[in-house]
C-alpha cells in the first residue's frame, strides 16, 4: 500500500508541476509604441518649387531653414517660428504631373529616435490632373526634441469617381 501511495505522489507532482511552472512565469515585455507623441502643426504646403529630389529633413534653426525657403513656392505667408521652442520638418516630393498631396500624419519619439510618418496620396487612373511638373510638400512645425529624425513613407493612391 506505501508503494501505490508513494506512485501516487510521484504521479500527482509530474502531472501538477506543469501547472506551478506556467503560473511562474516572467510575462514578456509588451512594445506598446512610441515613449512619446510629439506635437506638430502645419504651418505651410504648396505644389511648386525648384527641389528636384525627394526631401525629407528637420531644420532645427532659422538659418538652414531659410536657405530652404527659396526652393518651395508657399500657398501662404508662414507664421513667425520659435526655433527655441520647435522645429520645422519638411517632405516635398517631386512629380511627373499634379494630384499628389503630402500629408504628415504623426511624430513619434522612441528613445533617441524621431519618426516623422507621412502619406503620399497618388491620383488614380480614373483622375484627370495636370500634366507637368510638381512639387507637392508640407512644411510642419514640431515640439523641438533631441534625437535623429527618419521619416516613413506610406503611399495610397485615391480615386476621383465612385
Amino acid at each position: 500500500m506505501h508503494r501505490i501511495n508513494t506512485m501516487i505522489r510521484i504521479f500527482t507532482t509530474f502531472l501538477l508541476l506543469p501547472l506551478f511552472l506556467t503560473a511562474c512565469e516572467v510575462p514578456k515585455a509588451i512594445d506598446d509604441g512610441p515613449d512619446a507623441v510629439l506635437y506638430f502643426e502645419t504651418i505651410g504646403m504648396g505644389q511648386y518649387g525648384t527641389m528636384r529630389g525627394t526631401t525629407e529633413a528637420v531644420y532645427r534653426d532659422e538659418a538652414s531653414f531659410r536657405n530652404v525657403l527659396d526652393s518651395l513656392t508657399l500657398l501662404g505667408p508662414l507664421p513667425n517660428i520659435d526655433f527655441s521652442q520647435v522645429m520645422v520638418g519638411l517632405v516635398a516630393i517631386p512629380t511627373n504631373s499634379g494630384g499628389y498631396v503630402v500629408e504628415v500624419k504623426s511624430v513619434e519619439k522612441t528613445g533617441d529616435e524621431i519618426s516623422l510618418n507621412y502619406e503620399l496620396s497618388i491620383p488614380g487612373q480614373d483622375c484627370i490632373t495636370l500634366d507637368a511638373l510638381s512639387l507637392p510638400f508640407q512644411l510642419v512645425i514640431i515640439q523641438q526634441s533631441e534625437g535623429v529624425v527618419s521619416f516613413q513613407r506610406n503611399e495610397t493612391t485615391y480615386r476621383c469617381t465612385n
